[in-house]
């Protein structure tokens, strides 16, 4: 008889579960159209930032119990990798979103599936490597031993800045429809910028 999976195992899969049909409920829209809302735009980006550094905070925390003070030298690719992503991605996606004007007068804008695909991706990659080599566990605790082997910090580290990457395309993508919205305003008279629909 198979034993039943450990309360880890099942909070972990809803917790993920939760997390990848949002993201991916947004990718959808965003493909197929989404009501342009700045507020929803950097909500989302928000979150993201967050799990980002909490994440990062882990990983640190324990790294600074292996490396002592030299950690601090982390924090160069932990900022650099999602500003750069985001550097690259905000241009980008100002020259390829597209808006259209509904009847009620809420404008929607639309991504070529690759942009927001690629995010998701990166996302699920990450954790699915994290859960491999850590557990379920760690996907819910986000708590660390205070000191671990080199070898698997340098893998959590890595993990880290896959998740940096698509967290500064993400940011990236809200900033490009952000301006490229604005641009839109100002040169057809638009008018202000809209609240949008509730997240």
């Amino acid at each position: 008889m198979t034993a039943p999976p450990s309360s880890d195992v099942v909070d972990a899969v809803v917790f993920l579960a939760l997390i990848v049909v949002l993201f991916a409920r947004r990718t959808y829209r965003m493909v197929r159209g989404a009501p342009y809302s700045t507020g929803r735009l950097f909500v989302f980006s928000g979150f993201y930032v967050f799990l980002f550094a909490v994440l990062a905070f882990a990983t640190l925390y324990a790294a600074y119990g292996t490396w002592g003070p030299r950690t601090w030298a982390l924090l160069v690719p932990y900022v650099g990798v999602p500003v750069a992503a985001a550097l690259v991605a905000t241009p980008y996606v100002r020259r390829i979103v597209r808006f259209d004007r509904h009847d009620d007068g809420t404008w929607y804008y639309r991504l070529p599936w690759l942009v927001p695909v690629v995010f998701l991706t990166l996302f699920v990659a990450r954790f699915a490597l994290e859960i491999a080599i850590f557990g379920f566990a760690y996907v819910t605790s986000f708590l660390l031993p205070s000191s671990l082997p080199t070898d698997l910090l340098v893998i959590l580290i890595v993990l880290d800045l896959l998740f940096g990457f698509s967290l500064g395309l993400l940011v990236g993508r809200s900033l490009g429809v952000y301006g490229a919205y604005r641009a839109m305003a100002a040169s057809s008279g638009a008018g202000p910028l809209p609240p949008g629909p509730p997240a």
